[in-house]
């Protein structure tokens, strides 16, 4: 049995052992989570171990743990979280220009397991990379294991009787590059009209139900503080007042659970880049991107150019033609693929194989 650790333990929650097909010990393969990847040179690390998988890599204590653990002889794996191709996730990664050091990366991994296609492109000339699919997208071949819908609209407070419009809402910020640097942009204007939007929307034609679920950063600073602007306007308003027609659902931030649950319930899903969009094209949801106002900007850079193969919507007028007309709302077969490669319950099994071929 080939033995190694396992850092982040939120993502290993969320993304690994959320998936019902995460049993890495069937393919020969023992992964142990390490329970504080920024001192474990202070702790030692057991001989037994040939190699380290990491999703996230950007705080300069995890790349120092890293390149000690190379010092002692174990691979290092890094594996995309997320399967978009933007230049946000080179500052996620180690591909960044901010982290060379003398010409060179001041840490580099063995190989890089991406979701699909279009992340592993990214990578080109950089460092081997193995296309091995995500496991917590392989959660959507198991619907054996999905609550009910009664189950779950009981829980959440969501009239099951109605068609839902599900807005898995952003953080009300987001940066670009310009002039070299990174530029904070704040969308709390673009959001607050997404939300207006679909406020009239569902208020008009009754047989709708928008749920908007916050998402997890902006949940975790309005928890620390509730003035935040992360959590206000609108997004507070049906927080506090869930209507009939609106409501919001707050996130829970150990668990990709709610997330996943709202969207197998939900008959169409509109999102500013939000992988819940590829998820939904995954069980032939109807999806709708938005770009309102100032998101035009970053349409180009820093984002998933989902407008180049999804319905995008640049306005209210457009988005209530979108929401009304369901042919609009299709997504190419293709994109799944290429930003997923296959969701077939057996992305563990990749994952472990591609392990064991690159620490032989």
């Amino acid at each position: 049995m080939l033995k190694g650790l396992f850092l982040d333990p939120r993502s290993w929650k969320i993304d690994f052992q959320s998936s019902p097909f995460w049993k890495p010990e069937q393919y020969g393969v023992k992964i142990d989570l390490h329970p504080n990847a920024f001192n474990i040179s202070n702790t030692g690390v057991n001989e037994d171990y040939k190699f380290v998988l990491c999703s996230e890599v950007w705080e300069i204590p995890l790349r120092k743990t890293l390149q000690y653990l190379r010092n002692k002889g174990l691979k290092i794996f890094l594996i995309a979280r997320e399967p978009f191709k933007t230049d946000i996730l080179k500052d996620a990664m180690f591909s960044y220009d901010k982290f060379l050091y003398n010409n060179e990366y001041y840490f580099k991994p063995d190989a890089v397991f991406a979701a699909g296609k279009a992340y592993a492109d990214l990578w080109q000339g950089k460092v081997e990379t193995v296309i091995t699919g995500y496991p917590r997208f392989d959660y959507y071949v198991a619907k054996e294991k999905w609550r009910s819908r009664d189950d779950i609209c009981k829980q959440y407070g969501i009239d099951k009787s109605k068609k839902i419009i599900y807005f898995p809402s952003y953080p009300p910020y987001h940066y670009k590059k310009e002039g070299g640097k990174d530029i904070l942009i704040d969308l709390f204007k673009e959001q607050e009209d997404t939300i207006s939007a679909l406020e009239e929307f569902s208020n008009k034609h009754k047989e709708y139900q928008v749920i908007i679920k916050i998402h997890p950063v902006a949940w975790k600073l309005y928890s620390k503080n509730k003035s935040s602007k992360d959590v206000s306007g609108l997004m507070k308003k049906y927080l506090l007042n869930p209507q009939p027609h609106i409501k919001v659902i707050g996130d829970e931030r150990m668990s990709g659970t709610i997330a996943k649950e709202l969207l197998t319930i939900s008959d169409t899903i509109v999102g500013f880049t939000s992988t819940m969009l590829l998820e939904a094209a995954m069980i032939n949801k109807s999806c709708i991107h938005i770009l309102f106002g100032k998101t035009q900007e970053l349409k180009e850079q820093g984002i998933p150019q989902y407008y180049r193969y999804l319905p995008t919507a640049v306005d209210k007028d457009s988005l209530n033609i979108m929401l009304l007309d369901k042919t609009l709302n299709q997504v190419p077969a293709h994109v799944v693929e290429d930003y997923f490669y296959k969701i077939d319950g057996k992305a563990c099994e990749r994952i472990c194989k591609a392990i064991i071929e690159k620490t032989q």
